[in-house]
């Protein structure tokens, strides 16, 4: 961990190099509550609606219509957050019943096998970091989580990613934070690393007592974009976890102080001379008010994200784009989040701004900062009458440095 006035000093690694870059973060939504689930009282039948919720919020159709945003913007480089993998594994195959049966056969896709099938080859995976993975992450030796349905018994996995995809053809390297130091980063996870401040569930299952952390994570590249090096760095931080309490915050807070001192060490060891850029689902709106921390809890555990990344001296490049200042509703002001959880309300419902982009560096200028997905053309066939592709709308923006 670190203070905020040690991340302060990032502000002082990155040069004036000239530069665009246009780059992109999106959220592309489960179709479900997971987190809920633990608080039920009957876990099984919560685990067979949040499977029939995923399977009837169309995750296939849903990530085709998110990959034809990024096909139409044409980004260098993106962040995908909650990408998730659902698999199912049959008692007996045979029968034709469990993980086939239509009420939630739609739930068990791999959102990352379907963005890169609908891209076309366009994009390729540039680094992922692997957050929530069950069952493997709870040792039971069984291939899902257990759960009873239709007369029968599967087992249910899910895999949470966080992704980068890197335009085909562009120059680029995994940013290894773990080479760094275990301090820098102490979960490796696939390409990435996991935060070790990580809410937690007691769940009894197949009648053991099992402890689920609920994993987030941060990934990095190093790119070059027209001669020019890029440090893009994309993390999901824990929502605001307000079942929690006040302390559910806290969460947030110690995974963002995580992310800006491994930037600092990294930064300072590696490669000092590139633009960093760190986008994300940061769960933390520019309103956000610090909360107030009882001993024995550091102070920064009260400070929410978007802060620590302004105090850290990050630019938010929303804050450049022409008339931000001057806009009112969702499009000129930025909410990004949230439609409602099924996806199926009329209009938009967007009313706060965590989907985010910031740059170390400030640009020059920011240009074509937009929402993505937030129109009601955007929605699933059939047209206007559909379900949107994410709770989030995706962002972008073109980033120009000085000259």
């Amino acid at each position: 961990m670190v203070s905020i006035a040690g991340v302060g000093m990032l502000a002082m690694l990155s040069p004036a190099t000239a530069g665009d870059i246009d780059v992109m973060t999106q959220n592309q939504y489960v179709g479900t509550d997971l987190i809920g689930l633990v608080t039920e009282p009957d876990f099984n039948s919560a685990v067979i609606d949040a499977l029939r919720n995923r399977a009837a919020s169309l995750p296939t159709e849903r990530v085709e219509a998110l990959a034809a945003l990024i096909e139409q913007r044409g980004p260098a480089l993106v962040g995908l957050q909650e990408v998730y993998k659902f698999s199912c594994v049959d008692t007996n195959p045979l029968d034709l019943k469990g993980c086939e049966n239509p009420a939630i056969s739609g739930a068990f896709t791999d959102q990352l096998l379907d963005t890169l099938a609908a891209l076309g080859g366009q994009y390729e995976e540039a680094a992922t970091v692997v957050n929530l993975n069950l069952p493997d992450s709870l040792g039971l030796g069984l291939p899902g989580i257990p759960v009873a349905f239709d007369d029968t018994t599967i087992y249910v996995g899910v895999v949470d990613r966080d992704v980068i995809l890197a335009r085909t053809g562009l120059q680029y390297s995994v940013a290894n934070f773990a080479a760094l130091s275990p301090l820098a980063c102490p979960l490796p996870s696939e390409d990435g690393c996991n935060y070790q401040a990580a809410a937690e569930a007691l769940l009894v299952i197949a009648g053991m007592p099992v402890t689920i952390r609920f994993e987030r994570g941060f990934v990095g590249v190093d790119a070059v974009v027209d001669g020019v090096p890029y440090r893009f760095v994309n993390t999901h931080l824990e929502t605001r976890l307000e079942s929690f309490g006040p302390s559910g915050r806290f969460f947030q807070a110690a995974q963002a102080a995580e992310l800006l001192g491994t930037l600092q060490a990294y930064g300072d060891f590696i490669a000092p001379l590139e633009q960093v850029l760190v986008v994300g689902d940061f769960n933390s709106d520019p309103r956000d008010e610090a909360v107030p921390v009882p001993p024995p809890f550091p102070g920064y555990f009260g400070v929410p994200p978007y802060m620590q990344m302004r105090l850290s001296g990050f630019t938010d490049a929303w804050r450049l784009r022409p008339g931000s200042g001057k806009g009112q509703g969702a499009p000129l002001v930025g909410f990004s989040c949230c439609q409602y959880a099924d996806l199926g309300n009329h209009k938009s419902e967007l009313y706060e701004r965590i989907d985010l982009i910031f740059s170390l560096q400030a640009p020059a200028k920011v240009k074509q900062a937009r929402l993505l997905g937030e129109s009601v053309s955007d929605k699933t066939p059939p047209a206007g009458q559909g379900l949107w592709p994410s709770d989030h709308a995706s962002v972008a923006a073109t980033l120009e440095f000085g000259r």
